[in-house]
């Protein structure tokens, strides 16, 4: 398994954002809940988000993102992808 942190920015359209804000935290819970989604939250500027996945390769990845509806929906309009190792905290293994 590995570690990627996802940097997102958002369009700028926030109807847009709210139609697709349900969905995507009930997407994004649902993962918490199966472990693959370590940790996830919004800027507080509401210009985008961070997450922390833990999947098998980029191809889960691509997968995982292409699933949530903020991403299906359009509200995603760049995406920065690390690899990452956490060595400190509670995700160090």
């Amino acid at each position: 398994m590995a570690f990627f942190t996802v940097v997102w920015k958002y369009t700028d359209d926030a109807e847009l954002i709210d139609q697709a804000r349900g969905p995507h935290a009930a997407y994004l819970k649902e993962q918490v809940a199966n472990g693959v989604v370590r940790v996830a939250g919004p800027f507080e500027d509401g210009t985008g988000g961070v997450l922390v996945a833990e999947v098998a390769d980029r191809t889960a990845l691509k997968s995982l993102l292409d699933g949530d509806p903020y991403v299906a929906q359009g509200v995603v309009v760049d995406s920065q992808i690390y690899p990452f190792k956490p060595v400190l905290g509670a995700l160090a293994g």
